[in-house]
């Protein structure tokens, strides 16, 4: 139901920024939504973007095809999250940061990805709430901050990567999982069919589907990687295969 909507929502703002002579922007969107989105948008001038260039919740830009869309069109604004003590500030994670944002009432769209480094947070958000945040972000966990509006270097905030090689015998999702997370084929087969296994933010329902190369694979418990390459044959005709393990 929720994909039908979506699509229905999709084929909407299609028509509006044929019809207005606009480009058009949805809030941000999910791996799983992004690619429900593209199943409608055959023919379409669109663009996807989250405000850094590795960011992975991105808004959806509709526009005319004879308007160019980039960047800066957007409605995305950057916000730093900072201690008022960095003396007695704690360790914040991203669920500290996400959970702090939505108990000032605000919706999950509103909010893109969230980027960590040491005891600071930069967190993007639709540019119409950033005001808002600016006045009543003051806390995360016990910790006082400041949360201005902020255009980060996108060299300055990075998502961490462990990059680990691992060969497998077939780049199925039960194999390529197996390798990722250090467990056995069966467990991940019993997490399949247990629904813990996602890829590009989609539940996975067969552990025999092929992991392609940008897949990014998240099984609850274990963490997330990005198969980055699956290279050529080993001497052994196993399969090469690279992968980013989130930090």
């Amino acid at each position: 139901m929720e994909e039908l909507l979506l699509k229905k929502r999709i084929a909407e703002l299609k028509k509006r920024a044929e019809f207005a002579y606009k480009a058009e922007f949805t809030d941000f969107l999910t791996l799983s939504e992004i690619q429900t989105a593209k199943s409608v948008l055959s023919g379409a001038n669109f663009l996807f973007y989250g405000g850094l260039a590795d960011s992975e919740r991105q808004m959806l830009c509709v526009a005319p095809d004879t308007t160019e869309i980039t960047l800066e069109l957007f409605p995305i604004c950057g916000m730093r999250i900072t201690p008022k003590n960095v003396k007695f500030a704690e360790n914040i994670t991203h669920r500290d940061v996400l959970g702090s944002v939505l108990g000032l009432g605000l919706d999950r769209s509103v909010i893109g990805d969230i980027y960590l480094k040491e005891k600071e947070a930069y967190l993007l958000c639709a540019e119409r709430i950033a005001p808002f945040l600016s006045e009543h972000l003051v806390q995360v966990r016990h910790t006082a901050v400041s949360c201005r509006i902020d255009l980060a270097d996108t060299d300055e905030f990075k998502r961490e990567f462990q990059t680990v090689t691992r060969t497998v015998a077939a780049n199925r999702i039960d194999a390529v999982a197996a390798a990722a997370f250090g467990i056995s084929r069966s467990s991940v087969v019993s997490a399949v069919t247990g629904g813990k296994v996602f890829i590009n933010g989609r539940e996975t329902t067969s552990p025999s589907v092929t992991a392609k190369e940008g897949d990014i694979i998240s099984f609850r418990g274990y963490g997330k990687v990005r198969l980055k390459e699956i290279g050529g044959l080993t001497k052994k005709g196993r399969i090469s295969i690279t992968l980013e393990r989130y930090q």
